[in-house]
């Protein structure tokens, strides 16, 4: 038979032995709290950039505003054309802008992406090194 003192005996054992743990769990918690906090005033840390978006659309955009442009001048340097020639000609040329003006959109959003994506990856290796110095440095090596 079980003898209820010794049941009572391992109980409190056993609280104690977990309440040492998780007092030991608070310095390593503090530690890395602090060194998060200095990490991220070493490393300059802010918010992650918001990804570029509508570069295609807003080429194409001005684009069309530039040929309409440049297609109604030319347009109206030939005074005898009828106005469907001049209209079909003026659509041509903001639809031909449009699609060179979405590329050249496209291209400038890919390379303001891959220019974010190189600041955060220095930002993210600048963190890391100054977390483990200061978790080092306090005695928890990683």
């Amino acid at each position: 038979m079980l003898n209820p003192n010794l049941i009572r005996l391992g109980v409190g054992v056993c609280g104690i032995a977990l309440a040492g743990l998780a007092q030991a769990q608070v310095p390593y918690e503090q530690a890395q709290a602090e060194c998060q906090s200095i990490a991220q005033q070493q490393a300059g840390a802010s918010a992650p950039a918001q990804q570029p978006q509508g570069g295609r659309a807003k080429g194409a955009a001005a684009g069309a505003l530039a040929g309409a442009a440049k297609g109604k001048s030319k347009a109206n340097q030939y005074g005898n054309v009828p106005d469907e020639v001049a209209e079909e000609y003026t659509r041509n040329q903001m639809q031909d802008a449009a699609k060179m003006g979405a590329a050249a959109g496209a291209a400038k959003q890919r390379q303001q992406r891959r220019q974010d994506q190189q600041q955060q990856s220095t930002a993210t290796d600048a963190f890391n090194q100054a977390f483990n110095a200061c978790m080092a440095g306090k005695g928890f090596v990683q």
